[in-house]
């Protein structure tokens, strides 16, 4: 796709975000030549619908953000080697979910990002799940799940969530579908063996997973089903439950799951990349390589792509 020249004066390449409120999200920003050059550096970007955009300089490569506002406003950032940024009105600063060798320098690239009923956990390839329990404070939380260092094998988590911190979903590469109840792993059997790249805990018994080819899965407690959809092969990347509905996409489109198990392209106009989704506080954004927008009912779209 051909790089388009923002406001800025500079081509931008956008990652995963977050939306605060409706009048705040966040998202992880590039400039196109400095990734061309293999330069890590990165900006944090707030969109305030007051002041539009602002940014803060990382040296190092962020790939997903979470921010709680209770007690108080906490933005976190983690990179795939486990280094976090967190912004509060104290000013930011940094923390390491696990520096050891049994950590991310060993296992592989942590992935995801999750809040989980006010806990906050993180996963990546190895199977690995960390979970933040005070300050620079993370511990393990994949005993039983976890792959042994020194273990060749190609196995990992892509995403995390779950209703409670007693009742968790992971998901990740071979399709695999794991289930950890009262800090106890388990894994599921799944329909499917492509990689799983997002997995979304809607309430009990209703949890949706979707990854490589098109694929969608719909979980009941430990039973998991494909839904066969005719709409698209395209790798699935985002989901976002939004105005009582599940929302998907890929790297060109955002679709809907009607009534009927099919998925519906939304039409929006003058957005050519999607990718990730967020929804909160009656709006949804589509976080895309290219385009940054967001909606109250999927029918109007508000491009605010810098």
């Amino acid at each position: 796709m051909t790089k388009k020249k923002r406001k800025s004066g500079s081509t931008l390449s956008f990652g995963a975000g977050f939306v605060q409120n409706r009048n705040a999200a966040r998202v992880i920003g590039r400039i196109d030549e400095l990734a061309d050059a293999g330069e890590p550096d990165c900006w944090l970007m707030k969109w305030t619908m007051e002041n539009k955009w602002g940014h803060f300089d990382l040296e190092w490569s962020a790939t997903r953000i979470w921010v709680f506002t209770e007690p108080e406003a906490e933005a976190f950032a983690i990179g795939p080697e486990g280094r976090v940024c967190l912004g509060s009105h104290a000013g930011p600063v940094e923390e390491v979910v696990d520096a050891s060798d049994e950590g991310p320098k060993a296992r592989g690239p942590l992935r995801d990002l999750r809040g989980i009923d006010g806990a906050l956990f993180t996963c990546g390839m190895g199977r690995q799940v960390y979970q933040r329990v005070g300050k620079n404070r993370w511990v393990r939380a994949d005993e039983g799940v976890v792959v042994p260092v020194g273990e060749v094998t190609l196995a990992g988590f892509n995403s995390i969530d779950g209703l409670s911190e007693n009742d968790i979903y992971a998901v990740g590469f071979e399709g695999e579908i794991w289930r950890r109840q009262r800090g106890k792993w388990r894994q599921l059997e799944s329909p499917t063996n492509v990689i799983l790249h997002q997995v979304r805990a809607i309430k009990k018994n209703l949890t949706y997973a979707c990854g490589q080819k098109g694929v969608l899965l719909l979980g009941d407690g430990d039973s998991w089903k494909e839904i066969h959809h005719t709409a698209t092969e395209d790798h699935l990347w985002g989901m976002q439950w939004f105005n009582k509905r599940l929302y998907v996409s890929s790297d060109e489109a955002v679709y809907v799951l009607e009534d009927d198990e099919e998925l519906r392209r939304i039409p929006m106009k003058g957005i050519e990349t999607c990718g990730h989704l967020h929804a909160n506080d009656g709006v949804m954004w589509s976080f895309g390589t290219k385009d940054l927008a967001w909606t109250e009912d999927t029918v109007m779209w508000h491009d605010e792509t810098p």
